[in-house]
């Protein structure tokens, strides 16, 4: 028996399912160029052809109210949902592009020891609230504006009331709070020259 006769194919549930494939996946990393390409290769025309087979699907039954009801409520299963965002079926909801939007500002966070995180989505309202360092940082009106509130409304022009709401923890104990927002330099265009050393 070998490896892939070991992995279970019987799995109800996405992050099994996933897991599955992750762990396919980790047999053919050790494969040789030209065999990881064929692998691919056919992966990719085996999702083309699924892909395809759902557009057509999803097209022709859209036109009929009835159907159109039983997909929407299809699309709540997270297997089907996973499997439609894959083959960009469906678009991505506003709380994963929101999300998206803060993937892209939480490494500068990250460098200051804070994160945000997502609290409410109510369109055209989201709220956010700062954690970690950043949560009643004195920097952290600039970080807010500088970049959460800037990365969410390029991602998401819909949104057009980004509230920061008022983190757990007190600033005044955290030994790791820094004072200078991590889009401070972004903000002003860089550096200015105020006085040399030596005066």
């Amino acid at each position: 028996m070998n490896a892939i006769d070991q992995i279970p194919t019987k799995r109800e549930d996405l992050a099994g399912l996933a897991g599955d494939i992750e762990r396919v996946e980790a047999i053919f990393s050790s494969w040789d160029e030209t065999q990881r390409n064929a692998v691919e290769a056919y992966r990719r025309a085996i999702e083309d052809l699924h892909g395809e087979a759902l557009r057509r699907l999803v097209r022709g039954l859209k036109d009929e109210p009835a159907a159109l009801a039983a997909m929407k409520q299809a699309v709540t299963d997270e297997v089907v949902y996973a499997v439609l965002r894959r083959h960009n079926i469906l678009k991505p909801s506003l709380s994963e592009r929101v999300e998206a939007a803060l993937d892209g500002v939480r490494p500068m966070l990250a460098s200051h020891g804070g994160n945000v995180e997502l609290v409410n989505v109510r369109p055209p309202a989201i709220e956010v609230r700062f954690v970690g360092a950043c949560d009643g940082c004195p920097a952290s009106a600039l970080t807010f504006h500088a970049g959460v509130k800037k990365a969410i409304e390029e991602a998401c022009p819909e949104i057009t009331d980004i509230v920061q709401i008022k983190g757990m923890s007190n600033a005044a104990d955290n030994d790791s709070v820094r004072f200078v927002s991590p889009f401070a330099l972004g903000a002003v265009g860089g550096w200015h020259l105020v006085c040399r050393l030596d005066e």
